[in-house]
């Protein structure tokens, strides 16, 4: 096996003792049975990095998870539900299966776990958090999931945890396709070339997965709604139209003189327009009248549709009645194309990758709700022809190149890369359901750049020191531009672009070093220390400037930065036992996202600094989360329940968090990120991994128990408390997984597959919503035709679970839930799978 070149965060062994479980595999693991050797990995069509020095085993001294994506290979799996199978770790679909899908480990927010790839932060300062769905797998060796104590060779602090994507190094000549079709229009389809060239070898890998996504789903209750909704639509405009004629009586005809009545909400706004005097008098008549507030009046002036109000409500009714009289739903707009390339070339010291990447995918509303089925945005979401067809594009392509060389004790080397990323967003109906016209609401263009670069090694001080480095710095910049950016919304005098940021930049360095020392002479005995400074600088720019603007200076910026610490022990007890602890203390820095806002919808915080309530505080933007965290961990590696070889480790984790963001509304239309919670987290992970002759189990649980507190606006007046507890968001209490797989001969494997995830609150205001829990089975099998063929085909969620989720409305304290209503992006349930793969 040729000498490999692992850049940082990939470092090239995992332990024994550290790996919290792996995936069944067909080919097994060999493992040293020195347990202070490295491991070297035998998987069929795969060479991994060459063994590393010895001590190197003990640089990762927290939990990690090590998957390898093709052990599932054919399944049809991507990252989002590979990570599904690791304890303490939680994937959520915001809007769907395939659409922004976000990670988040221990009961952390998605933007406090960082996503590595090849050692390279693929985070990028103006995302909110890392959507997986975005990130392929199908060249991929290995992924690492870290929880708790993050090796210091992974730039940063990172709350929950990090995700390390390796990338597959470049072997002896080989071709591998493959080629699978599953429900509902998917598509995927793979080659990869591996070849020799000079010193070293090439790889060429070439990918798509695409699919129509336009699942069925029951929505009951809407066939009744739709009905009421027309009945309730007449009764309304009656009632508003005799209103505003009351009203034009007593307020507007002193003013006007004499005007004949309405007959019709389209008569009232086409009078608004006649001048001032009329507007004035209108307002006058809805606001002091009591019959609306400032923002309906804006309403009435703005949009097509009065009051939210469609118009055409009766001509959509009729047109779709038909599909009305079924409670038998299609999601719509939900397609998507991925499509990446990635080439890599890499021999004993070199190592070039570039990475090209292009999804194209709709965005689907939310589904219907009964009692607001008359609203012009629902009703889209189920009639055909009516709903929007917003879309995104995004186009990332990446190049790294580094060099790894090895001198006496000392093993360093460095790294270059650059990432562009455009994100297009488009709306072709703009307009054609009505609603208050936005910016950037027809399309809009975020560009981003990213020029970094890294050094780190790893130094054996004699026999009881081990000392590992990282210095790495990085410069990203973004552009933004849409539809209505240059117009005057909002205030007559400003444009948006006065109004709202257009640029940005982003700027981090990190300083860390970890200490690995043998603490006895039977050398079974670890501590881990390591300290890091952490470094970020935010800028954000528009491109006017007025003093009237509340919400930002033409540029504003904020330097953050502090030096924080981890320590871990860890003691082999004998050939079987080890036992491990770690605690440290986090700083998360802020992304561009959460300090400058997006432009639209996120605006960054007002200027308020008169005290410390959750709107105001003594600094222009918010402040880092910052926090603690430790674990216990029993790791058992020896025969269990009669398995020939197995695995199981049992962690108890905790982590307190304080200054943690979160969204609060300002105004109407805006939001902005404030440091107005603080919250624990307590919980229990296992996972298990046994192997017998014939048949494959594989565990994995979590128990995750969290209290989260948010700021009142003011001291309590009563007891002068400054937080009040609420419930965390999509953080179940309970989740876990089981993968039972049966081997009757060499050719043929038959495995299933059980998720469960407990319910969740997915709403803070009261009444309160809780996500219904689910549990999905599914079944499938791989039968090598040949050596060189095998075939594979399955069944994901075999009872259809997965469109039936709900949540349920009730009120604080656990009382009783009062209505069911289906969730607002519902999953896709059975879905059937085949591939051919086929190996040259």
């Amino acid at each position: 096996m040729a000498p490999g070149l692992p850049l940082p965060g990939s470092s090239g062994i995992v332990h024994a003792a550290e790996a919290g479980g792996e995936a069944s595999q067909e080919t097994q693991d060999t493992v040293a049975a020195d347990p202070g050797q490295a491991q070297e990995y035998a998987l069929e069509a795969i060479t991994v990095e060459a063994k590393r020095p010895d001590w190197e085993s003990k640089l990762s001294p927290g939990t990690v998870t090590i998957i390898r994506p093709d052990d599932y290979k054919g399944e049809q799996k991507t990252l989002p539900e590979l990570l599904k199978d690791v304890p303490g770790v939680h994937v959520r679909y915001l809007s769907g299966k395939g659409q922004y899908t976000t990670v988040t480990v221990r009961g952390s927010t998605a933007a406090q776990v960082g996503v590595f790839v090849d050692g390279v932060l693929s985070n990028l300062g103006g995302d909110a958090a890392v959507d997986i769905s975005t990130i392929p797998i199908n060249n991929v060796e290995r992924i690492e999931v870290y929880r708790g104590y993050i090796p210091a060779r992974f730039g940063g602090t990172y709350m929950g945890g990090v995700i390390n994507i390796v990338t597959k190094k470049p072997d002896k000549a080989n071709i591998s396709a493959q080629i699978g079709k599953s429900s509902w229009g998917g598509t995927t389809a793979g080659l990869e070339i591996t070849q020799p060239l000079g010193k070293g070898s090439l790889m060429i890998g070439i990918n798509r997965d695409q699919s129509d996504g336009d699942f069925r789903y029951k929505n009951p209750g809407v066939r009744k709604a739709y009905g009421e909704a027309l009945q309730q639509y007449n009764q309304l405009t009656t009632t508003m139209l005799t209103d505003y004629n009351t009203a034009l009586t007593a307020f507007i005809e002193p003013i006007l003189g004499s005007l004949p009545p309405f007959t019709s909400l389209e008569e009232v706004q086409q009078a608004t327009t006649v001048g001032s005097a009329f507007y004035n008098a209108v307002q006058s008549a809805i606001v002091t009248g009591g019959l609306g507030t400032q923002d309906d009046v804006d309403w009435i002036f703005s949009d097509p549709s009065v009051l939210g109000y469609d118009p055409d409500f009766k001509q959509k009714y009729w047109a779709a009645r038909p599909e009305l009289d079924s409670e038998t739903r299609y999601r719509r707009n939900n397609d998507y194309k991925n499509t990446d390339a990635i080439i890599k070339w890499q021999d004993d010291h070199w190592l070039v990758k570039g990475s090209w990447k292009k999804i194209d995918r709709g965005l689907p509303q939310r589904t219907a709700i009964e009692q607001d089925i008359w609203s012009t945005g629902y009703l889209a979401v189920d009639l055909p022809g009516l709903f929007e067809r917003k879309r995104q594009e995004l186009t990332s392509k990446d190049l790294l190149v580094g060099r790894r060389d090895t001198e006496g004790s000392l093993e360093w080397g460095w790294q270059l890369n650059y990432l562009d990323q455009d994100k297009r967003y488009s709306n072709p109906d703009y307009g054609k359901l009505g609603g208050i016209p936005r910016m950037l609401d027809k399309w809009s263009s975020y560009d981003s750049r990213r020029f970094g670069g890294a050094i780190d090694g790893t130094y054996k001080v004699g026999d009881n020191h081990m000392l590992e480095f990282l210095a790495n710095w990085s410069k990203e910049k973004m552009d933004i531009d849409g539809s209505r950016m240059d117009k005057y919304d909002y205030e007559p005098s400003l444009t948006n672009r006065e109004r709202f940021r257009s640029y940005y930049e982003h700027t981090l360095f990190n300083l860390q070093l970890q200490d690995t020392i043998t603490l006895n002479q039977a050398a079974d005995l670890w501590l881990t220390p390591s300290i890091r400074y952490n470094y970020s600088n935010v800028m954000g720019r528009s491109l006017g400037k007025s003093s009237q603007n509340k919400w930002l200076d033409q540029e504003d910026s904020q330097v953050n930065d502090k030096v924080t610490w981890q320590l871990a022990l860890k003691k082999q007890v004998d050939d079987h036992l080890t036992l491990r602890s770690t605690y440290g203390t986090y700083y998360r820095l802020l992304n561009m996202y959460e300090i400058a806002g997006d432009g639209a919808g996120i605006l960054p915080r007002p200027n308020a600094k008169d005290d410390d309530r959750k709107y105001g505080g003594q600094s222009l933007f918010p402040l880092p989360e910052e926090g603690t965290q430790w674990d216990l961990s029993a790791i058992w590696d020896g025969k269990l329940l009669g398995a020939e070889s197995s695995k199981v480790q049992l962690t108890y984790f905790g982590r307190d968090s304080k200054n943690i963001l979160q969204l609060y509304r300002f105004g109407p239309h805006f939001w902005s990120y404030t440091n107005a919670t603080k919250g624990r987290a307590n919980g229990v992970e296992l996972q298990a991994d046994f192997h017998w002759d014939k048949w494959d189990m594989n565990l994995a649980g979590t128990y995750l128990h969290t209290r989260q507190y948010d700021k009142f606006n003011q001291p309590d007046s009563f007891t002068g408390d400054k937080f009040f507890w609420m419930p965390q968001l999509y953080t179940p209490e309970w989740e876990g997984s089981m993968r039972l797989t049966y081997r009757p001969d060499n050719r043929l494997a038959i495995f299933g597959e059980l998720k469960y995830i407990d319910e969740m609150y997915c709403w803070q205001n009261d009444p309160q919503k809780v996500q219904s829990s689910l549990t999905t089975v599914g079944l499938g099998a791989k039968y090598k035709i040949d050596k060189d063929c095998q075939i594979i085909a399955g069944v994901n969620d075999i009872f259809d679970k997965g469109p039936e989720m709900t949540f349920t409305t009730g009120t604080y304290g656990g009382m009783q839930a009062n209505q069911n209503k289906l969730t607002e992006y519902p999953l896709q349930g059975r879905t059937y799978y085949v591939t051919l793969q086929y190996k040259y």
